[in-house]
């Protein structure tokens, strides 16, 4: 992997809502209000320069607001001529203005394969319920456009990303497999959001882990804020002494056991980045496969700048993705106001790794 792609890989939210709104009016920082230019700079090339861009260089504007490309990079694709602004080829070191009109005459760019199987388990006139595989983007964001969830289930019905037939209400990690619920009218998305706002909406997570929890059942109450000790820029961590923490709690119940692994199921009470997997990490039981809160932060690294893991650390990996699986999602209905319950059996491919970690799975199928 390239680091182009390092945004997409761990930058979305296990368990975060997004406001209710559209795609591109949305409150989250991945889907949010500058979605829709986002969507416009990837096809279109132009982009209008938002008014918190003033006063920063453009180089370093570029480089923020659209990290799929370095800094280093962005300065050679103005050198290049490539870039204008307001129809002038521009410095790297110009002031940028809001308002201004910054175009780019973007080469075409190929996207990571996903994996696309997902499948609808539940679609009426106000929501969409869907169980995505455990490789494929809920939305556009870094190098992923037309390979992400929300583009493909738009272009099987004939739309476009900037008039939606339907919007995000809360979204998955990329690695992170299960339940997925889209709305369908602005009314019927701010319904189902304003649930995960208020944790109203109930969530079970099922999650393959190293380690045996001497406990059937047990709970972390820990804040989650800025990692205090990770080189990783993104990562969440136990950080009780910044300002910027917030109260996070997760709990966790005993599935089954192999000689040296877990399957657990979560109950996340709070919402937060990538809950789940660092409060799991705390507890002492880290995810398979989670090259950012697993084992070693080093595979995470060593992946988003595209270096090969060896042989050993991949086996110490044991799998290509974080074995996360979203169950269980209970909600009320937009038009009916009464529980619904959306569930999603363990991907196949923690099914196959749950069998390889010597993990008897329940024959319960809501368990598993």
């Amino acid at each position: 992997m390239t680091s182009d792609e390092a945004t997409s890989v761990g930058s979305e939210d296990d368990e975060t809502p997004t406001t209710g709104e559209t795609p591109e009016a949305a409150g989250d920082s991945e889907a949010s209000s500058e979605g829709d230019s986002d969507a416009l700079w990837i096809r279109h090339g132009r982009h209008r320069a938002p008014e918190y861009a003033a006063g920063q260089r453009l180089d370093r504007y570029l480089s923020e607001r659209f990290p799929y490309r370095s800094r280093t990079q962005w300065v050679r694709i103005i050198k290049s001529g490539l870039l204008r602004v307001d129809g002038s080829a521009p410095r790297a070191g110009k002031v940028v203005r809001a308002g201004e009109l910054i175009e780019y005459d973007a080469e075409p760019m190929v996207e990571p394969s996903v994996d696309s199987n997902f499948r609808i388990l539940h679609e009426d006139d106000h929501l969409i319920a869907v169980d995505k595989p455990g490789d494929l983007p809920v939305h556009p964001s870094g190098r992923y456009f037309h390979n992400t969830l929300l583009s493909i289930l738009l272009r099987q019905r004939g739309q476009t990303l900037d008039a939606p037939g339907f919007r995000i209400v809360h979204r998955l990690d990329r690695e992170t497999s299960g339940v997925l619920v889209f709305g369908k009218t602005r009314e019927a998305t701010g319904f189902l959001a304003r649930q995960f706002q208020g944790r109203d909406a109930r969530k079970e997570y099922l999650l393959l882990v190293e380690g045996r929890p001497s406990e059937a059942e047990f709970e972390v109450d820990a804040p989650l804020g800025p990692h205090p000790n990770s080189k990783i820029r993104k990562a969440v961590g136990v950080n009780p002494d910044s300002p910027e923490s917030k109260h996070a709690l997760t709990r966790f119940r005993v599935e089954a056991t192999g000689p040296q692994h877990s399957l657990l199921r979560a109950f996340p009470r709070t919402g937060r980045l990538h809950q789940i997997r660092v409060h799991a990490k705390h507890a002492g039981y880290p995810i398979v496969g989670d090259k950012m809160y697993g084992l070693d932060e080093e595979f995470f690294l060593k992946f988003i700048e595209g270096r090969e893991l060896s042989a050993e650390e991949e086996a110490m990996l044991r799998h290509g993705r974080q074995a996360l699986h979203a169950a269980r999602l209970t909600l009320r209905h937009p038009e009916s106001d009464r529980e619904v319950t959306f569930r999603a059996n363990l991907a196949p491919d923690l099914v196959g790794l749950a069998a390889d970690l010597g993990i008897d799975l329940p024959k319960d199928k809501d368990a598993a």
